[in-house]
């Protein structure tokens, strides 16, 4: 299968293209605030490396948060245009799923936390690897840290405790849309929201 994926949930902006289900072309660069501007330019970039046909794409993967507002729109906005030009489906991938499938996760249970605003964090527990449950958002004095921790944009709010920093790869988006194709793939990319993940369900 060919996929190309995307990320845009983070500061990190990553495109890559999978052909035969293997990653063959890989871009990412911290680059905060930059998305809507570099994001297109990558995209012609690795289809132009690859040498690959546009319309040999099968599937079109992409975070759909939680994660940054912004990034995550205009991440989804790229996918859904794409989509539609080539009459394609769209895969969202979880962005704490996507982080948590990273290598730096080497233990099998482990909480996966994500920086929102202020003392403000999405997390999610996982178990043998796999979700247990949702993602949330919460103040981050009230999440249970008494494990092992993969996190992206806490550093400060850490402080001394151990953890491991992994951003979300669009390789790893990839995969994870390969492994979960035919359970989350979209056919019709209109019915598609990003899981901004509302403030309102902060207690």
């Amino acid at each position: 299968m060919n996929i190309l994926s995307i990320d845009t949930s983070t500061d990190w902006c990553g495109i890559s293209l999978f052909k035969d289900s293997k990653c063959k072309n890989l871009i990412e660069k911290y680059i905060p605030k930059k998305h809507s501007e570099m994001l297109p330019i990558f995209f012609e970039s690795i289809i132009k490396d690859s040498g690959f046909n546009k319309k040999s794409i099968d599937a079109i993967a992409v975070t759909i948060g939680p994660g940054s507002f912004t990034g995550l729109r205009i991440g989804l906005g790229f996918s859904k245009g794409l989509a539609y030009a080539l009459n394609k489906p769209i895969v969202p991938v979880p962005t704490l799923q996507a982080i948590g499938n990273d290598s730096v996760a080497e233990f099998n249970d482990f909480i996966v936390l994500l920086f929102s605003h202020r003392n403000i964090v999405y997390f999610q527990e996982f178990v043998n690897k796999k979700p247990e449950d949702s993602p949330k958002s919460s103040v981050f004095n009230e999440i249970d840290l008494n494990k092992n921790i993969v996190q992206y944009g806490c550093e400060d709010l850490l402080g001394s405790k151990s953890f491991h920093t992994a951003h979300p790869s669009a390789e790893v988006v990839g995969n994870l849309a390969l492994e979960n194709f035919n359970e989350w793939k979209i056919d019709e990319p209109s019915t598609l929201t990003s899981n901004y993940i509302s403030p309102f369900e902060i207690g």
